[in-house]
């Protein structure tokens, strides 16, 4: 009998369909402890991505749950990361076999800005599979024009979103809102995930709450959206009052929490424009808590700005130290000069202050362009450059703040920021990426940005020759 071609590819869409079906018919946005295949299906690039336990192949035979795959390989067990054709229903797919959580999201089109219905499944290595109802809408500002998009995603308790639920993803914290990152114009997607591990072991803020933390923890995950592989991100939490433990507004303004969005009068110090109270906006800041009208009060911050702009150089060493956390700006300069993260001022971070009668403090974000890479994500292979911004050329001409910088690179060159447990951080996430596989898959899947194999070998001399000149800087400030 004559095989009809159409046959697997009816197979394949009904399994797709069936997998969507059984949790669109969910009405609870609660984990669905459902026994769904632990695979992420591509069906345009023919790629499957397993991330199951390990099954034996016999005689080129690999049986997972009710399906059975003929592997073309003498191996008797799948490896990880290892790109495996199989022959799946008489089609040829390339199989991986990976350690990392595997994210499925099936939504309808997003436009613009707006927020979209959707549905997630997250796998995890040795887990069943969670289900949730989301909102999914692009993020960013620059990245947004990206062909590999990053995503904000919303936990709803159902599937109109009427209102939001908090939950665990990944082993972080318990919220409803998180994101995606898709590190698109990173060659080798290590250095904003490795400069955020960096912050969360050198960064200081004196005032926290709680569980605070000073900045936010992230995963790895492959992610397929509507039945496309979309390649490596990984899942993070969130800056918010909450992650910095700011203290909650009651009758009046407590704790304040602001982005530096964009590059503006305000951001760059350059010159106090006057505010409004009814916009959640100024001067290039987006307020983030609080933020509804009403509430929101520019007063502080632009007092903060109008000094920094205006007072004379002996008033700014006088009174500096009482409205911001020096040891937090401190270690905020170390980071911004080791990383050498040009993108830095006017933008990409946040301020914030626990309650009334503290101190403002800093937050970095987005350092996707740092360690000898632009935002861009092309080389960018300068090591003798001082990283610096308005504010920071008024601290360096205080005695204490070069003092306390001086000191702390110090300290920290001796344990957090030696020269090889720098490079090993690095190193490690390269690997435990390479490892899996996924520069491979990215480029099956046209997601492998400017990747090349000696991207690392650049990056461990950018670090050691970079580290040598701010030795020599620090010693000399």
């Amino acid at each position: 009998m004559k095989k009809n071609k159409f046959i697997p590819i009816i197979v394949l869409t009904l399994l797709a369909i069936f997998i969507l079906l059984e949790y669109s018919e969910k009405k609870s946005s609660s984990s669905k402890q459902l026994n769904l295949y632990p695979f992420g299906f591509d069906l345009p690039n023919k790629i499957i991505v397993y991330n199951g336990k390990s099954i034996a192949i016999n005689n080129g035979i690999l049986k997972i749950e009710n399906y059975v795959f003929h592997v073309d390989s003498t191996d008797t067990k799948l490896s990880i990361g290892k790109k495996y054709a199989v022959n799946f229903q008489g089609e040829v797919f390339r199989m991986f076999h990976t350690e990392l959580p595997i994210l499925d999201i099936k939504t309808g089109k997003i436009k613009g800005k707006d927020t979209a219905r959707s549905k997630l499944c997250i796998l995890e290595k040795g887990e069943k599979a969670l289900f949730y109802f989301a909102g999914l809408k692009i993020r960013g500002h620059t990245s947004r024009k990206f062909p590999k998009k990053s995503y904000n995603i919303e936990l709803w308790k159902n599937e109109e979103g009427n209102d939001t639920e908090k939950k665990s993803l990944l082993k972080m914290r318990s919220d409803d809102d998180w994101m995606l990152d898709g590190l698109w114009n990173e060659p080798i997607r290590i250095r904003d995930f490795t400069s955020h591990a960096i912050w969360l072991d050198i960064g200081r803020v004196q005032h926290q709450g709680k569980n605070a933390k000073t900045g936010i923890d992230r995963k790895y995950c492959d992610l397929f959206l509507n039945g496309k592989y979309k390649g490596i991100y990984y899942l993070g939490e969130k800056i918010d009052r909450k992650q910095l433990g700011i203290k909650k507004y009651k009758s009046q303004m407590e704790g304040e929490l602001y982005k530096v969005s964009h590059k503006a009068n305000g951001t760059l110090y350059s010159k106090v424009d006057n505010f409004d109270n009814n916009s959640l906006t100024w001067s290039g800041y987006e307020a983030k808590y609080p933020k509804d009208i009403g509430k929101v009060d520019w007063t502080n911050l632009h007092s903060f700005v109008d000094f920094v702009v205006n007072a004379t150089q002996s008033e700014f060493n006088k009174d500096i130290s009482s409205k911001i956390e020096m040891e937090n700006i401190v270690d905020l300069y170390v980071l911004y000069n080791l990383s050498s993260n040009l993108d830095f001022s006017g933008t990409n971070s946040y301020i914030g202050k626990y309650d009334r009668s503290s101190l403002y403090f800093f937050i970095p974000w987005d350092m996707d362009g740092s360690f000898g890479n632009s935002w861009l994500g092309e080389r960018d292979n300068v090591v003798n450059k001082v990283i610096s911004s308005p504010l920071y050329e008024r601290l360096i001409n205080f005695p204490d703040f070069r003092n306390s910088v001086k000191k702390r690179w110090s300290e920290l060159r001796k344990n957090k920021l030696d020269t090889l447990y720098l490079v090993k951080q690095f190193r490690n996430n390269y690997e435990y990426l390479e490892r899996n596989g996924v520069y491979i898959r990215e480029a099956l899947a046209g997601r492998a940005q400017n990747y090349s194999n000696t991207e690392i070998d650049y990056m461990e001399s950018w670090i050691k020759r970079r580290v040598d000149f701010l030795d020599s800087y620090f010693e000399n400030l």
